[in-house]
């Protein structure tokens, strides 16, 4: 034990505290207090804490619990007047190391025998974490908030060919690839700016040999931590190339060995042999050594341990050596922690004394609480298997099965992965028993104690563990990424069963993927595609009109737009298409290329050409037939005077007329709608109707137009949406003798509503009836094409019309839009323009 540490007792019973003083020696002291405040003070100086279960102002499982939060290597036993299986798992859950119920301790040495057991427990789980740290195959390091690398694990060998040495007080980035080192750097700041959650980033960095290796990095801030100081990181090759691993070099022993204390003494345990490094570690030279009693240089619970262990030497034929770890006062009486390799020396057969090496551990102890902490803050699973059974795992893969590491370790290992997957298991064992592989690296499912199954994937190694062979298997759950897996498989199911061609493109214009329509249209595969520039099929004006889209989707609410291009196939003719593009961008909405749906237009464009044909035909025939009747009715009306006839020739004139003036709207409908982009974008519809009604004051003066509109109200709408509003009202100024139109704009939750209502005579039934279902029959049509172009305006801006007859007469109708966020700088761009080529 350290100078300066103590035993710390807890409870009322101040007769205990002061028998196990009398127990503990010099090397130990014991101190007392009566409260879990009091202990909770003296914590930072205890090596071991030792509790009555009541205590004045909370229990002992409460100042276990206390304990547990702040310190791994403070030993903790429960002492309560009686025992209970209740109060026993309690006790072990909180962490309890020893329980020793009053009742069971026969008298105070037995307790204090108690209380060494435990701390030797602690010693031994900071062994092993430091075995399965320098044991396992992914590198674990500690970062510093510079970047420079506080602590790398020899595991770095494996995946990079560096020992430890050649990188520890260097920046981390000096390995990385030029190019990944801006990611990697702003990895590790958002891990130090956001400690309660972890990182992941795959980059390459620079091999031994002088290649470049593609590793995963995992990791997460313990800056907070006194032990860390920095971000614990895992690192792992994923290259697939076979995994190395490299003995640690062989002059770190030699370099310890020249600081260690050799030494010899007879059989009545005089010093015989002490080397030069006893002077500097214990004030007294080698000379002054020589034939002092060894029991002088030692405490008396030292003396006695290295006593039994020679005891136990001579007893065994088949042992003379023994290694195990003691603490021994130096200078000033410092007690330091040593491990202490011992072997007995004989001659002739008989007992001549004793040789030693005498190492300081102090560091290797500080090491063995880092190796904890790492283990405990590593981000993957870890566990320990020999002969098919558990031994360890940590609290991460206890959490990923669902219990706790009491119920997990000592169960089999086959208990606790899906039957399905045991011969792989199997298989990749006995390969590496076999010599055919150092590590081993696999995919399987785990059974949890919920009985749920967990994808993870698995890397093994063998290493020795408490003298025997066992595996050390990191274990990492892949849930998420199977999803993802089977999402992508999904989503190119999905667009390879579109008929319509599907891209991508980046930031540059180069395909990243096109799915099979699109490589069948271009007529090359998709390899051939994937890197090329879109020019390879698309003219350099349909490429600038898609840029310039793109700009304007980064600089507005826009999320896709819509544009005629010409598809250029490498062995035939252009091919006329719509496309309907979109942004990528990646999480933090920056920029990084765009995607289109191309849909060939070839048949719906012949059949627009042969219609626009024959609407125009139609219209040159009916206005020339209409201007012949006309002439015709006016010829015979100067010809006639009675009054009845006069009558019907004006009627046949006036229905003439008509037809010309529905011939010259079908005129106007048709350039309007030809030179209409179905595109939505957010209008102010309350501004658009202000202006609307103020211009159609002004051009119908006897109109009384009412109006209640808010100030602003945004819907999504194509850009025709004023002209169908325009429509709309001047229909009913036009259909209404001594017009009072009335127009009002409500808005809803999801929807905007626009009224217009009129005291005219209303529209006929069966023209709400026709344009409300959208289509004509031979027996069933309208005339009114005003009301045909509001609703197909309507339509494409995602809206619906409402035709209402009130029942005190005239009309009401009712545009009903999506209502839209108001946008809030329709100069801003998106993240990542900066850089927009394509």
């Amino acid at each position: 034990m350290k100078a300066g540490r103590v035993v710390l007792y807890v409870g009322v019973d101040s007769a205990r505290a002061s028998s196990l003083r009398g127990e503990s020696g010099d090397a130990t002291s014991v101190e007392h207090v009566g409260t879990v405040a009091e202990a909770s003070s003296r914590l930072g100086d205890a090596v071991c804490v030792v509790s009555e279960a009541d205590l004045t102002d909370g229990t002992g499982t409460d100042l276990c619990r206390t304990v547990r939060r702040q310190f791994d290597d403070v030993a903790f036993v429960l002492v309560p007047d009686s025992g209970g299986d209740g109060l026993a798992r309690e006790a072990v859950s909180v962490g309890v190391d020893e329980y020793v119920p009053a009742g069971t301790i026969t008298d105070t040495a037995g307790l204090w025998e108690c209380v060494l057991d435990a701390i030797e427990t602690v010693s031994t789980e900071q062994r092993r974490y430091r075995k399965l740290i320098e044991q396992a195959t992914d590198a674990i390091a500690i970062i510093d908030p510079d970047a420079t690398v506080q602590y790398i694990s020899p595991g770095i060998e494996g995946v990079l060919g560096h020992g430890p040495s050649e990188l520890i007080g260097r920046r981390s980035t000096e390995l990385v690839h030029p190019e990944d080192r801006d990611e990697v750097l702003d990895h590790l700041a958002s891990s130090l700016a956001n400690p309660e959650e972890s990182v992941t980033a795959v980059y390459r960095a620079k091999h031994a040999d002088g290649g470049w290796r593609w590793v995963e990095f995992r990791g997460q801030s313990c800056i907070d931590d006194p032990a860390v100081g920095g971000t614990v990181i895992s690192i792992r090759d994923v290259t697939g190339r076979e995994e190395r691993e490299w003995e640690l070099p062989m002059y770190e022993t030699v370099v310890e060995a020249v600081d260690d204390r050799v030494f010899a003494v007879d059989e009545n345990g005089q010093f015989t042999f002490a080397n030069a490094a006893h002077e500097p570690q214990t004030g007294s030279s080698a000379e002054e050594l020589i034939r002092e009693d060894a029991s002088a240089a030692v405490s008396d619970r030292a003396m006695a341990q290295c006593e039994r262990i020679v005891s136990a030497l001579r007893s065994d034929p088949d042992q003379n050596s023994a290694t195990f770890e003691m603490d021994i006062s130096g200078q000033d009486d410092e007690t330091v922690p040593c491990e202490v390799k011992l072997a007995t020396l004989t001659e002739n057969g008989e007992f001549r004394g004793a040789a030693g090496i005498i190492r300081d551990i102090s560091d290797r102890k500080e090491q063995e609480q880092l190796y904890s902490t790492l283990l405990e803050k590593a981000n993957d699973s870890i566990a320990i298997t020999r002969q098919g059974h558990v031994q360890f795992v940590n609290e991460q893969l206890a959490t990923l099965l669902g219990g706790t590491r009491v119920e997990i370790e000592g169960t089999s290992v086959f208990d606790l992965i899906s039957p399905a997957d045991h011969e792989i298991v199997r298989r990749s064992y006995e390969e590496r028993v076999d010599g055919e592989g150092g590590t081993g690296r696999y995919e399987i499912e785990l059974d949890t104690l919920d009985g749920e199954r967990v994808p993870v994937e698995v890397s093994t190694t063998l290493i020795q563990y408490q003298g025997e062979r066992g595996e050390l298997a990191i274990v990492r759950d892949i849930a998420d990424r199977r999803e993802r897996e089977r999402e992508l498989e999904l989503y190119e199911t999905m667009l390879n069963a579109v008929p319509d061609s599907v891209y991508a493109v980046d930031e540059s214009g180069q395909f990243v993927a096109l799915n099979e329509t699109a490589c069948a249209a271009v007529g090359l595969p998709e390899d051939d595609l994937v890197g090329e520039h879109c020019s390879i099929c698309m003219d350099r004006r349909d490429i600038e009109r898609g840029r310039e889209l793109i700009q304007e989707l980064l600089t507005s609410e826009q999320e896709k737009a819509i544009y005629d291009m010409d598809l250029e196939p490498v062995d035939s003719d252009p091919v006329p298409g719509e496309n309907h593009v979109a942004l990528l961008t990646d999480e933090d909405g920056g920029f990084r290329g765009s995607v289109g749906v191309l849909r060939d237009v070839t048949d719906r464009q012949e059949r627009e050409r042969r219609l626009t044909v024959l609407n125009r035909a139609l219209r040159h025939d009916l206005r020339n037939s209409m201007h012949v009747v006309m002439a015709n009715a006016e010829l015979v009306a100067q010809s006639v005077s009675d009054t009845v006839t006069q009558d019907k020739l004006d009627t046949i004139v006036d229905r003439a007329e008509q037809i010309n003036s529905l011939s010259e709207k079908a005129r106007e409908i048709e350039q309007t709608l030809a030179n209409h982009e179905q595109t939505r974008r957010s209008v102010d519809l309350a501004e658009l109707l202000a202006t609307q009604v103020k211009r159609l004051c002004e051009q119908y003066p006897d109109t009384a137009i009412e109006t209640d509109l808010p100030a602003h109200a945004w819907v999504e709408a194509t850009s025709l949406i004023d002209t169908a509003v325009e429509n709309l009202i001047e229909n009913s100024i036009e259909h209404t003798d001594e017009a009072r139109i009335q127009v009002s704009l409500s808005t809803g939750e999801e929807s905007v509503t626009v009224t217009v209502a009129d005291d005219g005579p209303g529209i006929p039934e069966k023209e709400r009836r026709v344009v409300g279902n959208g289509s004509e029959t031979p027996l069933d049509h309208a005339s009114g094409l005003g009301l045909w172009l509001v609703t197909w305006i309507t339509r494409d801006s995602g809206g619906e019309v409402v035709f209402e007859s009130p029942e005190d007469g005239g009309s009401v109708v009712r545009l009903v839009l999506d209502r839209a966020d108001q946008p809030v700088d329709r100069k801003a761009g998106r993240a990542g323009t900066d850089e927009f080529r394509f």
